[in-house]
């Protein structure tokens, strides 16, 4: 365990230089761009360096491996925690030893940080796009797995208190059922930190091939889930950089879908707020 330990420590350019004679020429080709553009490769997503590097992106996989990753994304965190200022790795900084007001200083600092970054690369013609085809669709799903579900729960719940009846299914088998009795008069609101993963990947196929309109909300400019989307919607979270969880990013998902939500109800103001009503009192009689 201790030699495991260590070798998560060694950086990129030490593990470059021992695995050299290793690489081959299209391998060290691959390396140099990763050398000669940490800064901006630890914002990349796979497919994007793979375009870059004009590999594919199985050859950045192999070069990870033979690095000694267990895979790309493992690679960019060792690569970020090697170019990043100390004091914009808020995450990576916590230790035991922060009290408790630190550690709230550094989440918070994430979490606001994420909001400033994804305002500034939200396309707000884009949402205005999204609010439309939501507001015109006859059936509205909202699709996510792991962490990215909790998200589509949200949205679910926000919905139906203005009048729509969205679905969102945990279970993937019962999404993909669900996408394939879509329709071009459907909406499908597809939400993945990565846009990278295999079940929304396969759940957003089905409806497109169904007919129904795809937006998507991702942090990556260039994913595979990019290729099903007619409205991209982008977040922008500093810690993507070298944590394979989608922390803050959260916040940033969230506060797109409320945009979303708060832009239907004022598209049919009069019609969202009587429904508002009713579904406040659906509910008055479950408070003390």
């Amino acid at each position: 365990m201790n030699d495991s330990i260590t070798a998560n420590k060694i950086s990129f350019s030490i593990r470059l230089v021992r695995e050299q004679n290793n690489l081959s020429k299209k391998e060290k080709v691959i390396c140099t761009y990763i050398q000669e553009n940490s800064r901006d490769v630890i914002h990349m997503s796979i497919s994007e360096l793979a375009e870059r590097c004009k590999a594919s992106e199985a050859a950045i996989v192999r070069v990870s491996q033979k690095l000694g990753y267990k895979g790309f994304q493992a690679m960019k965190i060792s690569i970020a925690q090697d170019v990043i200022e100390p004091s914009m790795q808020i995450y990576e900084e916590l230790s035991p030893d922060d009290t408790i007001p630190t550690i709230i200083e550094k989440v918070f600092h994430s979490n606001a940080q994420a909001l400033t970054d994804t305002l500034t690369v939200l396309k707000k013609n884009n949402v205005e796009k999204a609010i439309d085809l939501i507001i015109n669709a006859e059936h509205l799903l909202f699709y996510g797995v792991g962490g990215s579900n909790i998200i589509a729960q949200d949205a679910q719940h926000k919905f139906i208190r203005i009048g729509y009846l969205p679905l969102s299914f945990p279970d993937s088998n019962i999404q993909a059922m669900s996408a394939s009795i879509l329709s071009p008069r459907d909406v499908v609101v597809a939400i993945s930190h990565s846009g990278a993963s295999s079940a929304i990947l396969e759940v957003v196929s089905i409806a497109k091939e169904a007919g129904a309109k795809v937006i998507t909300i991702t942090n990556y400019s260039r994913s595979p889930l990019l290729s099903f989307s007619d409205v991209p919607l982008f977040t922008s979270s500093p810690e993507t950089a070298f944590k394979t969880e989608a922390l803050s990013s959260r916040i940033a998902e969230l506060a797109i879908i409320d945009s979303l939500f708060i832009g239907a109800v004022f598209k049919r103001y009069e019609e969202a707020l009587e429904n508002m009503k009713k579904t406040r009192q659906a509910l008055d009689s479950k408070k003390i």
